[in-house]
């Protein structure tokens, strides 16, 4: 039949060559299913994405509480000379109220930091939120001093116990999110999200005092108990260490462990210093404001709120870019640079301040922050680093021990004015900015403690994430 040959239907699937009409081939056998080119199973990259897309849930829930949270601790300094007024405040209620800060949210982070990592727990994170913002929210009910003292405690001791374990997951999370670089980066987002609930809180504060009294800030309580509930339920099963940090940790030789543990001793006491400039400046702010508007306690401390709120800027925006530019393994010369640097700005503040009037000293205290604020982030994630397992430890040392032993701030600063705080500010402008000097030396301390760091250590721990 036009030269076809006939093809038995018993082997019709057997293939046939082209080329060479009628000839048949031999069977061949079956072929292997071939694999999709992407070698990814059927909806994979669809989970892969919906989990990346949980974890900056997560991310950025925790961003959103630690801003709500730092909005509280401010309160205490930024109202400072209303309290003074209006419960009649002695000089060393005065001191007592600006060391307890410091003292209640930073030591005890070494025992809240050490349980987060025995207990693998998250569980300091939400109901230090809860408590601290309900505690100093209530400040406006106090009578008298000791009930005063009583809400601080409290509330300063339940916001530190947040602090170890939020900024160990921000780093693991960042680091989940980002890969190389970005426990650096994840740390430097908590720490910029924690500024600007401060410059919330120093505005916020006042200006709630000045419209309704110090009794409206109950209204805050709000946000705080919000955020509690959201925080709980974004990362109670989230881990906040090193994904392999015990084949990092026991893989550290025992040289190269005593090596990281001094490095992250001279971090420690560098932040010790740098914490000290931080919790100093607030009570020199206050003197400064009072005395140039010794008659107007409510625009006094409106002025007060206004610099504080511009350090809180200072310190964000210096926390961001220096925790998210430093180079991995590159941090030592950017910490010694940026504390020579803020150690000028700490030591012209009230000078530019005289001379350029209230907006000088505003502008002056934001670039302060580059001392003593800007390389925070990048202390916290690389203590992590060098302690993998240990990231909570590392970062209540680096946070809360430091920030407690900066209790000292307000008995130095009276030491370098010459005077006890509550009539400081009768002293003449000249005095009271020269005071500004005192605090401008412990950053060059934090600069030569730097500048020990061992360089080749940090260069080898700078791909862990």
């Amino acid at each position: 039949m036009c030269g076809w040959k006939r093809v038995p239907m018993s082997r019709i699937d057997v293939p046939v060559e082209l080329n060479e009409p009628g000839a048949e081939a031999a069977p061949l056998k079956p072929v292997a299913p071939v694999a999709p080119v992407a070698s990814v199973a059927p909806g994979e990259a669809e989970r892969a994405g919906g989990r990346r897309a949980t974890l900056a849930q997560r991310f950025w829930t925790l961003q959103a509480s630690h801003l709500v949270i730092d909005i509280y601790p401010i309160f205490f300094t930024s109202l400072m000379l209303v309290l003074t007024e209006r419960l009649a405040l002695t000089e060393g209620q005065i001191v007592l109220l600006y060391a307890t800060g410091p003292v209640f949210s930073g030591l005890p982070q070494v025992f809240f930091a050490w349980a987060t990592d025995r207990l693998d727990s998250r569980i300091c994170g939400w109901l230090g939120l809860l408590v601290g913002s309900v505690s100093i929210s209530s400040i406006g009910l106090a009578q008298n001093f000791w009930q005063l003292w009583a809400l601080q405690i409290v509330g300063m001791t339940c916001t530190g116990m947040y602090h170890p374990i939020g900024a160990a997951l921000s780093g693991q999370l960042g680091g989940r999110l980002k890969g190389a670089g970005g426990r650096g980066w994840g740390v430097s987002i908590f720490y910029t999200a924690g500024m600007v609930g401060g410059f919330l809180g120093a505005i916020g504060s006042t200006r709630i005092n000045t419209q309704a009294g110090m009794r409206g800030l109950l209204w805050l309580v709000a946000p705080g108990l919000l955020l509690s509930a959201l925080l709980w339920a974004a990362v109670r099963h989230i881990g906040h260490r090193h994904d392999n940090h015990r084949e990092m940790h026991s893989s550290i030789p025992p040289e190269e462990a005593r090596e990281r543990w001094r490095t992250v001793a001279l971090l420690f006491v560098g932040n010790v210093a740098r914490f000290t400039v931080n919790t100093g400046l607030p009570v020199l702010f206050a003197v400064w404001a009072k005395s140039r508007l010794p008659e107007d306690v409510v625009r006094a401390t409106n002025l007060n709120g206004n610099m504080l709120a511009a350090l809180t800027v200072g310190m964000g925006v210096g926390g961001l870019l220096a925790g998210r530019l430093t180079p991995q393994g590159r941090e030592k010369g950017v910490m010694v640079v940026l504390s020579l640097l803020g150690a000028a700005t700490v030591a012209l503040c009230g000078f530019v301040g005289s001379w350029l009037g209230p907006w000088g000293i505003i502008v002056m205290s934001g670039f302060t922050a580059l001392g003593f604020a800007a390389v925070i982030p990048t202390t916290i994630s690389l203590a992590q680093r060098l302690l993998p397992g240990r990231t909570g430890l590392a970062s209540g040392l680096m946070l809360g021990t430091s920030w407690g032993l900066s209790a000292a701030a307000p008995v130095m600063a009276s030491w370098f004015l010459g005077s006890d705080l509550k009539s400081a500010y009768r002293l003449s402008p000249g005095r009271i900015d020269a005071a500004f000097i005192g605090f401008a030396v412990l950053l060059l301390a934090a600069a030569a403690l730097a500048a020990l760091m061992p360089s080749g250590l940090l260069r080898r721990i700078a791909d862990h994430h």
